[in-house]
C-alpha cells in the first residue's frame, strides 16, 4: 500500500506530493501503467512485481488471492494453507514448516507439510 508524502524543498516548503510504497495514496502517473496495480482497496496500489510473490502486499491478500489477481499455485518451495501469518496469504515458506509454530489455521504447516 502508498501514503503520499510532501516533498520538501530544504525549507519546509511542501513542492508537491509523492507516492511511495508503504502506505495509501494516488498511484504515480510517470510510471508506465504495467509496473503499478490497484490492490483490493481502490486507493491503494503496489509495484507489478509484488504480485503473486507470495507476500501479503496489499494489506489484504488482494495482491495474491482472486478475485484481484489470479496467481498461479504455490511454487516449489511453498506450502498451500490459510495462513496465520499475516505476512503471507494463501501459501506459507515450506522453511516455516515443521518448526514448532503454527502458521497454518489448519495446522497442515505442523503436520502435513514435508518440510523444506
Amino acid at each position: 500500500m502508498n501514503k503520499i508524502f510532501p516533498q520538501g524543498d530544504g525549507n519546509d516548503n511542501a513542492a508537491g506530493a509523492k507516492a511511495l510504497p508503504g502506505g495509501e495514496g494516488d498511484m504515480p502517473q510517470n510510471l508506465p501503467s504495467f509496473l503499478v496495480a490497484r490492490c483490493g482497496d481502490p486507493s491503494s496500489w503496489i509495484y507489478s512485481d509484488q504480485k503473486c510473490d507470495g507476500a501479503n502486499n496489499c494489506g489484504d491478500c488482494s495482491d495474491e488471492l482472486s478475485p484481484v489477481t489470479a496467481c498461479p499455485p504455490c511454487g516449489p518451495g511453498w506450502w498451500p494453507c490459510p495462513s496465520t501469518v499475516f505476512g503471507y496469504c494463501g501459501c506459507i515458506p515450506r522453511s516455516l514448516c515443521r518448526d514448532h509454530t503454527q502458521h497454518c489455521s489448519d495446522w497442515s504447516d505442523e503436520y502435513s507439510c514435508p518440510g523444506p
